[in-house]
């Protein structure tokens, strides 16, 4: 029996009609079976490709498998733990479970699986222990001095102190520079005074500060003498590692419910005069001795801010994992979801709205730009590990590259994986609003990224600065040498390429270095002119919005060209045409999307002509009929488990619907009425019978 819609509403919970819901689940089962068939390339071999080896995918999935058979998820059947009742305290000590499962499997196995993300592929610091390895492990190692080293490391990696990272503050996040907690040097008793001497002041936001951490590294002004010496790191113990108590002149607590990352004790911290030994001040780049002599090594700052990059680029590499999770379960929906009719022949047969234009439109579009995040962030982590080496040796020259490819990347990628995920909700439609499709969790979490580790406007600002530097200095840097043969002039040669020709790389590279660079030329001539009649800062607020579409594109060219070197080396297989196909998607949707930022810029001065417009979305179509038969086999390639991905419409098995009723049965509401013969007693007695027997 063909379920339709309109049946589906009516739904009885009969013995018959459940046999009939099974049959029709059964019938999504092979339509998932049919569509995973028809793909050109081995999944798993792509996964590899992904993840780096062979050996990194085994060991990737034997952690899920321990960790989802000892946290009861692995039989997703059952109703999972997050969708059931919870209050915020609830929410945390499940953060708190599944936390010390990771962190204990991490250390048994000698992993770094979940280094950077939870067993549901959130940021770390979802997770309450997450935050430790996340932020404070890294920290602490980047800027204790050998003794400190020696002494508190081993306690963090052994778990003996668990550390939070306190930097933001109520009145501050972002700029660094304006945080005011102090930490005065008092040279009689050889001791610091941390103070958050103004309610703005406070610490507010760091994971694991409420409850979680015995330890913190404090940012706070260093005074000494009077005079500020600027912002420091300083160890402090909150806990009592006896009975966990708040340290004296500590108040501790917890800052209630956000859009997502519940399951983590996001808290605040007011320091009352709290004291602590001179030598916890981290001094590795900077030391300040028992009489007050303050010293610092030599381009102090360049080191820190290179360590402070580690954050970005992780985001990086997670918001595009996080993207593709929303994908993944969208993309699976949308083959066995059959609905709709031709509105011109009146013709009533339904089919997998996969199959629609506008639906696979959106999947293959996103999911090429899930890639394309995936394979940048695959050479940004050369890069940034190039530069840890060198600076390491005293070599800061390759940090302002760095510096701008994680502003810019960070920016990118959060935006794009945040827009991406609300829209893969939107294309699962009623069921993807439904918090056990596991949407609403993924949309909320990784849209709290485009604040994390700098506001993306403000990322955007950076990346601009950048560009007018370049543009001012003798010479170009490196990363701007495109732009060379794009000078701004009054009739620049237009494109010349027809048909299929946008599909070649090289057109489409340079059509983004044109784009790029016209933009960062317009952007300059402005800031200059504005400058005769406006102050610096003035000018640069003007045209805000022309200095970041310059940066912008500036951005999406180095991603371009970074997925098309990536897969360009590839050897010759069906993974590299189909990863080719998506490379191509991703240029020509960029130019021709209607939600695509500042899109219009490659039409300037004529550059590509309308008829040229059309036969770019001609390419476009062709691309997306080559590609949808792979569709289910590019989102599995990602290897998420259906623990992970948490999600009753987008288990890998296509079976949404039983799957749905199964967790829907089993939510508390449901079988607390079952209980009492299918009432919600207490509803009913208190507000629904009133109203029914007329007693308002």
């Amino acid at each position: 029996m063909k379920l339709t819609t309109k049946e589906s509403s009516t739904y009885s919970r009969s013995s018959d009609a459940h046999e009939d819901a099974k049959t029709e689940t059964n019938e999504q089962k092979k339509m998932m079976v049919t569509a995973r068939a028809q793909a050109t390339f081995n999944s798993k071999s792509l996964t590899e490709i992904i993840l780096g080896s062979k050996e990194a995918v085994a060991i990737q999935d034997d952690a899920f498998a321990r960790l989802e058979k000892i946290l009861g998820t692995s039989d997703t059947s059952r109703l999972p733990r997050c969708y059931s009742n919870m209050n915020h305290e609830e929410a945390f000590l499940e953060g708190l479970r599944a936390g010390k499962v990771t962190m204990e499997d991490s250390f048994k196995y000698r992993h770094d699986v979940f280094l950077y993300s939870t067993h549901l592929w959130a940021l770390g610091n979802a997770s309450p222990f997450g935050i430790h390895t996340f932020l404070f492990m890294p920290s602490l190692k980047q800027q204790s001095s050998p003794e400190q080293y020696k002494f508190w490391v081993p306690l963090a990696e052994s778990g003996k102190i668990l550390g939070a990272y306190c930097q933001t503050e109520l009145g501050h996040g972002t700029h660094v520079g304006g945080i005011e907690t102090t930490a005065t040097f008092e040279m009689q008793t050889d001791e610091f005074i941390i103070n958050t001497p103004t309610l703005s002041s406070t610490k507010f936001w760091p994971g694991a500060l409420g409850f979680t951490c015995s330890h913190a590294i404090v940012m706070a002004r260093l005074i000494v003498r009077g005079k500020d010496l600027g912002i420091h790191a300083f160890m402090v113990q909150v806990r009592s590692l006896v009975d966990y108590k708040p340290m004296k002149g500590i108040e501790l607590g917890d800052i209630g419910m956000k859009m997502a990352y519940n399951g983590t004790d996001n808290g605040f911290a007011v320091f009352h005069k709290v004291r602590i030994p001179r030598t916890n001040m981290l001094s590795r780049y900077a030391n300040l001795d028992q009489d007050g002599n303050y010293a610092r090594v030599p381009l102090r700052e360049k080191m820190l801010y290179g360590g402070m990059l580690n954050g970005r680029f992780i985001m990086i590499r997670h918001a595009a994992f996080q993207l593709a999770q929303a994908l993944t379960i969208a993309t699976r929906y949308s083959v066995v979801r059959e609905q709709g009719h031709s509105p011109f022949t009146g013709e009533k047969t339904e089919m997998p709205i996969i199959q629609f234009k506008t639906q696979h439109y959106r999947l293959l579009v996103l999911i090429s730009k899930a890639y394309a995040n995936l394979f940048t962030w695959k050479a940004l982590e050369t890069s940034y590990k190039d530069m840890v080496e060198r600076q390491a040796k005293g070599d800061h020259s390759t940090l302002p590259h760095n510096h701008i490819l994680m502003c810019g990347l960070k920016a990118w990628s959060t935006e794009t994986a945040s827009n991406g995920a609300e829209d893969a909700r939107k294309m699962c439609g009623g069921h993807g609003y439904l918090f056990i499709s596991g949407l609403p969790e993924i949309v909320s979490s990784v849209t709290a990224m485009a604040t994390f580790e700098g506001e993306n406007w403000v990322m955007w600002q950076q990346v601009s600065l950048y560009l007018m530097k370049g543009l001012a200095a003798k010479d170009l840097p490196t990363a701007m040498s495109y732009m060379v043969d794009h000078r701004l002039c009054s009739n620049p040669l237009p494109c010349a390429a027809r048909g299929s020709e946008f599909l070649s790389f090289n057109v489409l590279q340079s059509l983004f270095e044109h784009r790029a660079a016209q933009l960062t030329f317009e952007a300059s001539e402005l800031l200059t002119s504005s400058r005769t009649t406006l102050s610096k800062s003035a000018a640069w607020n003007k045209n805000m919005m022309t200095l970041i579409a310059a940066a912008r594109a500036h951005v999406e060219k180095h991603v371009l060209c970074t997925f098309i070197d990536q897969v360009s080396s590839l050897p010759t297989s069906p993974i590299r045409d189909v990863l080719s196909k998506l490379v191509s998607l991703y240029g020509l949707t960029t130019l021709t999307s209607p939600t695509s930022a500042d899109s219009i810029s490659f039409f300037v001065h004529n550059h590509i002509s309308p008829i040229q417009l059309s036969e770019i979305r001609e390419q476009v179509d062709h691309l997306l009929e080559e590609l949808l038969p792979d569709a289910i086999a590019l989102t599995d390639a990602w290897n998420f488990t259906d623990a992970s991905l948490c999600s009753a419409i987008g288990m890998r098995d296509g079976n949404a619907y039983e799957r749905v009723m199964e967790w829907v049965r089993q939510l508390d509401i449901n079988v607390n009425a079952e209980k009492a013969g299918g009432v919600f007693r207490e509803g009913f007695e208190n507000y629904i019978e009133p109203v029914l027997r007329a007693k308002l």
